[in-house]
Formats: structure tokens, C-alpha cells, sequence
């Protein structure tokens, strides 16, 4: 939308557009707010076109590998059917669904976009880690804050724009989560606008799991397989996620079906593997080339491989001998 078409129906700060609750291109399920944003400011697509159904994916910023595999691919999935996925731009779980919605709009440009709330104003982005991130978010899709540019974040903006994100969905999917996240916060504001609330099961006794037995206890549904939650809340459209859920070809490889299962029971760690496996480095260099190359694994800065593909992990553990 051009300046010139924005004031018909917005207002301006300097340069700067944002509504009110009186404009037309208002987002009307933030009207259900006991207190709505009297401002909101946006970058990207004007909130009139975004797609209706949202699915708000959020979690820990200190997210498991498995975390992140799993938003990466619920955000794909997702934005493959229709529906707009909803964070906070927060690292870990947050970011991980929005560049699963990214990589799945550069397959199909027809995806959903993705939508992302700040807890702070246009200028330094916070983590400073996710500035691309934020660009890309305001390209394909819609950035959305309450706060007048420059205004800094603080410890009471982000449960404050945590309302706002509970607001804009029709789902929320809470992938993990500490006994004191503030991810339980958003999860409150959702229970008491009514949106549904959907929660990822994960190993009991981890610290990530502790929010996630929680919120379950007190009603949340289980999402006990991607596609079957997907098809659930976005039957709309057949998932490119559930076409490309086929076994890579790399994994046709005996070893390689190996040494993906044992990346898996060591959670990308390669050290125990190099000290027991029967394969030189430079084999096992080679094997894991090949494994990222499938989408399966990615070689993260630490060292660490980062597991992309955990819905294969547990048929290849029925085959492959545990040693």
C-alpha cells in the first residue's frame, strides 16, 4: 500500500504507518483485547491481505535440536497449507518456524506468509542475531509492533506483545518449554481469548519439558504427528511437508542409515562416534557430507550436526543394530 492510499484508510508516524482500532485495515481479532494496541505499526504486506488462519508456533529461546527440527518443519508445513504462522522473532523456537516458512515460500511462492510481533520498536532489532531474519519476515510477509519507532525493549514489552500474538492466532503451538517460560505467558493469553492450545511432547525430565507437562495437565491438546495436527487445523490445500516426508536416497546406504541413527541417539554430537566408530575421518567426513546434502543433517558452528529430519529417526532404529 502506497502513502498516498495508506491515509485514506491509516495514519502516519513521520514515515512510519501504523492503524488504530477505527481503521478498516485493523486486524479485527485484536479487538477481542481486553486492552488492543491503540497503535500498530507494520512492515510488509498490508494486514488486509494476509491470509486468515493463523497458527502462532512459539517456545524456548534455549531450544533442543529436535525443537528446532520440529518447528522448522511445523512452519513449512504449515505455510504450505494457507495458514499464517505467528512468532515472536525470538531466537530458538521462534525463529526456527519462521525460516521453516521462509525455505517453504522459496519452494512455492504461494505459501503463507509469515507474520512476526516485536516487543519493541523499529530500529536496533532484538536478538541482535535475528536482523536477517527480520528482513526476510518483512519481505515475504508482515511485522507487527505496538511500540512508536525507536522505543527500546524492555522486560515488561515482551508479555505485552505476547498478548498480541495470542490475539492474531487461531492456534497455539507451544513446541517446548521451561517451568517458568515466558512462552506460558502467551499460553495464558490464548487460553483466555479461547484459542485453541497445542503442545509437542518431549523427553519428561528435560528442562524444556517441565512447561510442556504443565500446560498439557491444565488441558492443552498433544500433537502426537506433524501431519495429522497440520491436516487437522489447515485441511485446506494437500502439504508439500507430506510429499517430502519420502526417504532421502543418501539413506539407501546402509551406513548412512548408521550413522544417521547414532547421530540421532547423540543428538548431533560426533565425538562418541568418532572414538567408537570402525570408519576414518575421512569417511565419516564424507558420510556426513552426504547426509546433509539429504536434508537430513546440518553442520551447525559448534561443530555439532543439527538433526532436520527426526520423523525418520525412529524407523531407522528398528533397523540399524544399537551398539
Amino acid at each position: 500500500m502506497r502513502p498516498a492510499d495508506l491515509r485514506k484508510s491509516g495514519k502516519m508516524w513521520g514515515s512510519e504507518p501504523f492503524l488504530t482500532p477505527h481503521c478498516p485495515e485493523y486486524p479485527a481479532k485484536l479487538k477481542n483485547l481486553n486492552v488492543p494496541p491503540s497503535r500498530l505499526f507494520y512492515k510488509g504486506l498490508p494486514p488486509s491481505t494476509l491470509p486468515n488462519l493463523g497458527v502462532a508456533v512459539v517456545g524456548s529461546r534455549k531450544a533442543s535440536s529436535y525443537g528446532r527440527s520440529f518447528a522448522h518443519r511445523l512452519g513449512s508445513a504449515l505455510a504450505a497449507k494457507g495458514a499464517c504462522v505467528i512468532s515472536g522473532l525470538a531466537l530458538g523456537i521462534d525463529g526456527a518456524a519462521h525460516r521453516g516458512v521462509l525455505q517453504e515460500i522459496r519452494r512455492n511462492p504461494q505459501a503463507a506468509p509469515p507474520i512476526a510481533v516485536l516487543g519493541h520498536g523499529w530500529g536496533t532489532i532484538y536478538p541482535s542475531q535475528h536482523d536477517v531474519l527480520f528482513q526476510q519476515v518483512a519481505e515475504h510477509g508482515t511485522v507487527f509492533t505496538e511500540y512508536e519507532p525507536g522505543a527500546p525493549a524492555t522486560r515488561w514489552t515482551f508479555p505485552a506483545r505476547n498478548r498480541i500474538i495470542a490475539a492474531l492466532c487461531d492456534h497455539l503451538v507451544v513446541v517446548e518449554a521451561g517451568p517458568r517460560s515466558g512462552t506460558l505467558h502467551t499460553a495464558r493469553f490464548a487460553q483466555d481469548l479461547e484459542r485453541t492450545l497445542w503442545v509437542v511432547p518431549n523427553s519428561p525430565g528435560r528442562p524444556n519439558s517441565k512447561g510442556v507437562l504443565k500446560l498439557w495437565k491444565g488441558g492443552a491438546e498433544l500433537i502426537t504427528d506433524l501431519d495429522e495436527f497440520v491436516e487437522t487445523v489447515a485441511p485446506s490445500r494437500v502439504s508439500s511437508e507430506a510429499m517430502s516426508n519420502s526417504r532421502p536416497h543418501c539413506l539407501e546406504d546402509p551406513l548412512n542409515r548408521e550413522l544417521f541413527h547414532l547421530l540421532c541417539r547423540e543428538e548431533g554430537v560426533v565425538d562418541k562416534i568418532c572414538h567408537d566408530s570402525r570408519w576414518s575421518p575421512t569417511m565419516l567426513a564424507y558420510r556426513l557430507t552426504e547426509l546433509e546434502i539429504g536434508g537430513l543433517t546440518k553442520r551447525m558452528i559448534d561443530g555439532t550436526w543439527e538433526i532436520r529430519r527426526w520423523d525418520l529417526a525412529s524407523d531407522l532404529g528398528e533397523q540399524v543394530p544399537d551398539h
